[in-house]
């Protein structure tokens, strides 16, 4: 009786054992890699074009991902199938790693089955509404760049443009007002009538001595579009490489 007992013990130890092995595995087996959205949107380049988007894209520094060992299904999928998803799980993680850096462009450059290394660029730069590349540039406090700055005796700015006869702070909301748009002083009306010209601003400190705002120059499609750009993708650098490759040949 009392051997039945036991034995019937032992057998549900057993199946109690087998049972969390089985959950353990399905767990495991239900976190696949997937792609995210900024991942998807890195292009993988060829050590071919890599020379073509080193040469004219910004460097952003070298990224690398790792693939581990997935246990699932009694470590069937650890020992064969999961060999086989290696180099899209590190890869997926390798290109989500670059896009973190706001890179457009990866090229791997080393790498097995788990592991991969590679070399992270940016090939886009934001422009503004009017379609010009953005800049840094110095603002003043109504939000217009300050081109140049006209200062009398007493160091306060003179020649500014404004509207006359109404209300606007630019030439076309001026005009629909009724009024009449008067141009800034150019350096050399500024300088004949005995004032002191203040040439544009190039830099953070020249900016912030005559009181403006300096406004850094987009680094991403967030700071770009933050400032009424659009992040534009330079797609000319890969689709002119055929044509450079045939005239160096």
């Amino acid at each position: 009786m009392k051997g039945d007992v036991t034995k019937k013990l032992s057998d549900r130890s057993v199946l109690l054992f087998v049972g969390l092995l089985f959950l353990l595995s399905l767990s495991a087996c239900a976190t696949k890699s997937t792609l995210s959205t900024r991942a998807s949107q890195v292009r993988l380049v060829s050590a071919l074009e890599a020379h073509a988007v080193e040469g004219q894209c910004k460097f952003l520094g070298n990224v690398a991902a790792i693939d581990r060992y997935r246990w699932s299904w009694l470590f069937w999928d650890n020992l064969y199938g999961g060999y086989w998803d290696y180099d899209n799980k590190a890869l997926n993680e390798l290109l989500d790693h670059a896009a973190e850096l706001g890179a457009t462009h990866v090229f791997v450059n080393l790498g097995n089955g788990r592991e991969l290394r590679g070399e992270a660029y940016c090939c886009a730069d934001c422009r503004g509404p009017d379609g010009r590349p953005d800049t840094e540039y110095c603002e003043d406090k109504k939000g217009a760049e300050i081109e140049g700055l006209c200062q009398d005796a007493e160091s306060g700015v003179t020649g500014a443009a404004y509207c006359a006869d109404a209300a606007g702070d630019d030439p076309n909301a001026c005009k629909e007002n009724g009024g009449q748009w008067i141009p800034a002083w150019t350096q050399a009306a500024c300088e004949s009538r005995g004032n002191r010209w203040i040439p544009k601003p190039e830099d953070r400190k020249s900016c912030q001595k005559i009181d403006g705002i300096w406004i850094m120059k987009a680094k991403d499609q967030i700071s770009c579009e933050a400032k009424g750009g659009q992040w534009v993708i330079n797609e000319e650098v890969l689709r002119l490489l055929p044509l450079k490759l045939k005239k160096k040949q």
